[in-house]
């Protein structure tokens, strides 16, 4: 069977079909890297994929990371997106402390750049979805930076970005408890990315970018707000509109991604998230002074 992959944008994203992510060759699974190294963003319709069939088919990017406190699915390879309790099978009350916690999704992010080793990619499976809403919206910083006038790009290579999770949560209410910030601490990383395959730079930006390392804090917050307003104008963004079956898989290094309301009263959603660990990235990590300086 031929892997067809299909452009989604101008810029980034695209469709492989004929493809069964659970039994793939090696050969078959060079196409889809391949496609995800070019597009950043790949979706895949019609797998009906299991637990141990994701896990299995993540650790084909590289180990998985696991799940820290703040989510039902703690200490497990999953980072579970739903309105469905873990313990029960019913669904959440409105006002539940998951429920809003998980209202930070709705920040455009990428995942896991708060951590000191940054995620390669995350891929998230849609096993139960709502009839209307609970769509999610990409956005490509490669797009970005690729935009960029050389000077601005000369001014952000070689930049630091500290990232900060109990910061950006707080920004949507969820204020983390002593020992949930002790467990997140701040991380610093290149605020320019460079893929190693093919070579093209991306920005590491997004609601846990807290301030690039050295600068003014007017002029920082200037800056990556600058920034995430261009990845995410309306008309350089794709809206997944999901069904079940659906997987996408998309690049932390060069993308940004939001979850969108949906009437979590009425409806039920469950979605499978789990996240694939990028600890090559730390011996990139040398050339920069005022992150080693931080560890």
């Amino acid at each position: 069977m031929t892997i067809i992959v299909t452009p989604l944008t101008k810029h980034f994203g695209a469709e492989i079909s004929g493809v069964d992510l659970t039994n793939l060759s090696n050969e078959g699974f060079d196409v889809v890297r391949a496609a995800f190294e070019a597009h950043g963003v790949i979706v895949a319709r019609g797998q009906l994929i299991d637990d141990d069939q994701q896990v299995a088919f993540s650790e084909r990017f590289g180990p998985l990371e696991t799940t820290v406190s703040v989510n039902p699915a703690v200490g497990t390879p999953f980072a579970r997106q739903s309105n469905i309790d873990i313990a029960t099978g019913e669904t959440m009350k409105p006002d539940d402390k998951r429920i809003f916690y998980q209202k930070g999704n709705m920040l455009w992010h990428a995942d896991s750049t708060f951590k000191e080793i940054p995620s390669l990619c995350s891929m998230l499976t849609a096993r139960e979805v709502p009839p209307t809403g609970g769509d999610t919206e990409f956005a490509s910083t490669r797009a970005v930076y690729e935009a960029l006038d050389p000077a601005t790009q000369a001014r952000l290579d070689g930049c630091v970005v500290e990232h900060d999770f109990a910061w950006s949560r707080a920004r949507s209410g969820f204020v983390f408890n002593d020992a949930q910030r002790a467990e997140n601490p701040p991380a610093r990383h290149p605020l320019v990315q460079t893929n190693p395959v093919t070579g093209r730079k991306s920005l590491m930006i997004g609601a846990h970018a807290k301030c690039i390392v050295g600068w003014n804090a007017d002029e920082s917050q200037t800056m990556l707000d600058d920034l995430l307003d261009r990845a995410t104008a309306p008309n350089e963004i794709y809206v997944h509109k999901w069904q079940t079956g659906d997987t996408i898989v998309w690049d932390n290094r060069a993308t940004l991604h939001r979850a969108t309301p949906f009437d979590v009263t009425k409806h039920r959603r469950l979605m499978q998230r789990t996240t694939i660990s990028n600890p090559a990235a730390i011996d990139e990590y040398a050339g920069y002074p005022e992150i080693s300086q931080a560890g």
